[in-house]
């Protein structure tokens, strides 16, 4: 395993934008395939239960950093090598543009917020019962024990956990699947709606471990209601970037009044 992700990281150093379909495909998946890397040997070696509830608040955020900055520098990387700017994957924008963005990824946040809550409806009372060590659910991916969350949520300082939670993720899942991914994969596919599609199920499968109905079908809907506002509004990521972060700052402040309240 090492010798392939050395070897990938090589792979990697000499890349260069071409029209050669492979080339494109490692460019587009280089990131993920890094941070893979790096996560699935922490997840089968740790073990769930040490995964997804660590001892620590240090190893909750090394983890976590892990994960997210392992897609950031690599992509920054790539980038660099591939003389890819910030704007073309949608990081530029003017105050009038920027204001309209920002109310259009309000709306839209608010939409998948009310979506994904009617679907909830009729899968929570499917919501597998309380159980006493971390477990795999096909539904519902991996089910943590309330008592074990509540302690190890008690080493969290919570206005860190939830500025952490809130900004980190939404910032660099944008800048990778609706910035740097669409603009990746529009010179393999003419067709938008194609594009569109494609960036979401990567996003909805790498959300694989909250199961088809917590993870797979919101996260795809996220995905391509955000990948199509960014599509629309010129490639910008504005619009996205507000949506995720409203949405991300409800998740948090619902999780965290939850468990306030279970306690």
């Amino acid at each position: 395993m090492i010798k392939l992700l050395f070897l990938l990281l090589i792979l990697i150093f000499e890349l260069k934008i071409q029209a050669n379909l492979l080339s494109l495909v490692l460019i587009w998946l280089s990131p993920i395939i890094v941070m893979l890397f790096i996560r699935v040997p922490w997840l089968m070696i740790a073990g769930p239960e040490r995964f997804f509830i660590p001892s620590s608040e240090i190893e909750f955020y090394l983890g976590q950093s892990c994960k997210y900055f392992s897609i950031l520098f690599v992509m920054l990387f790539i980038m660099f090598r591939s003389r890819i700017d910030f704007k073309n994957i949608g990081f530029w924008s003017t105050v009038k543009l920027t204001l309209n963005d920002i109310l259009h990824g309000g709306v839209f946040s608010l939409f998948y917020i009310l979506v994904t809550w009617v679907l909830s409806i009729f899968f929570i009372p499917f919501i597998p019962e309380r159980t006493e060590t971390v477990i795999f659910n096909i539904f519902y991916g991996y089910v943590i024990p309330v008592e074990k969350m509540m302690r190890f949520i008690s080493i969290l300082n919570p206005w860190l956990y939830a500025s952490y939670m809130i900004i980190i993720p939404a910032v660099i899942e944008e800048m990778y699947f609706r910035g740097y991914s669409i603009s990746i994969l529009r010179n393999m596919f003419n067709n938008l709606w194609v594009v569109n599609v494609v960036q979401a199920l990567l996003f909805s499968i790498l959300h694989w471990y909250r199961g088809l109905f917590a993870g797979i079908i919101p996260m795809f809907i996220f995905g391509f209601l955000f990948g199509f506002l960014t599509i629309k509004h010129g490639f910008r990521l504005t619009s996205a970037l507000t949506g995720h972060l409203i949405v991300n700052a409800l998740s948090i402040f619902l999780y965290l009044r939850g468990l306030e309240m279970i306690g």
